[in-house]
């Protein structure tokens, strides 16, 4: 008897001293609010810190619950932001003679677009379902309210509003390259020159090439609320 009442001596010993070392509940969700407040909130633009595991560690099970905005970060640079970037880079045509030989390329860069807003609704959606799973003391769920939506609402949105624009400025050029196509032997190209002997027809055109312009302007503003979003300036 006595022999088993030292060995749960030592165990009940052992349990209390493991706790003591063991950081809190409290003091765990603290760090993590802490961090929120310090090194996320205050920080311009949407770019999220990335800690390392070390820095993560005093955050306990926390750590998951910035997780849940790693993730969605991580989906929409895949997905979205990245392929955006190299989309603008080679979508646009740089002269009137491109808007007609690089039709089929420019439409494939539109429909490209169709599939960035679908993996962005659909990465916002689970970040969403993640976030409503999670168990958060009132504290804690006002900061992290806060940085959600600094990191992933404010960013969903904001690149929610450049599809539109963007969809109706590669509208114009295919409807100026199909214009362009329809009357090809009255109408000369060269590079961004272009000549029109018709003066109905170079009506025409000007209304469709005034039309890609103020198109163009719109996706451009679009694309520079999300650069400030994103950077802070």
């Amino acid at each position: 008897m006595a022999g088993r009442l030292v060995t749960l001596m030592t165990c009940l010993m052992a349990g209390l001293l493991l706790s003591a070392c063991s950081p809190s509940e409290v003091d765990q969700r603290k760090a993590f609010i802490a961090f929120l407040q310090t090194d996320v909130l205050p920080k311009q633009g949407a770019r999220m810190p990335q800690p390392n595991a070390e820095k993560l560690k005093p955050f306990g099970d926390y750590a998951g619950h910035y997780a849940v905005i790693t993730r969605f970060h991580e989906r929409m640079n895949n997905s979205v932001a990245n392929p955006m970037q190299e989309a603008m880079a080679k979508g646009m045509p740089r002269s009137i003679e491109e808007v007609v030989t690089r039709k089929a390329d420019i439409a494939a860069v539109r429909a490209g677009f169709v599939k960035m807003k679908e993996a962005l609704d659909q990465a916002a959606a689970a970040a969403d379902a993640e976030r409503a799973a999670l168990k958060q003391p009132d504290d804690l769920a006002s900061v992290y309210g806060a940085t959600y939506d600094k990191l992933v609402t404010q960013p969903v949105a904001t690149f929610r509003e450049i599809f539109p624009p963007t969809d109706e400025a590669f509208g114009a050029v295919l409807a100026m390259a199909e214009l362009i196509e329809a009357n090809r032997p009255a109408i000369k190209l060269s590079g961004s020159q272009i000549e029109i002997s018709n003066a109905a027809l170079r009506s025409k055109v000007q209304v469709a090439m005034t039309a890609m312009a103020a198109k163009q302007r719109s996706m451009v503003e679009a694309q520079q609320k999300l650069r400030r979003l994103v950077y802070g300036s």
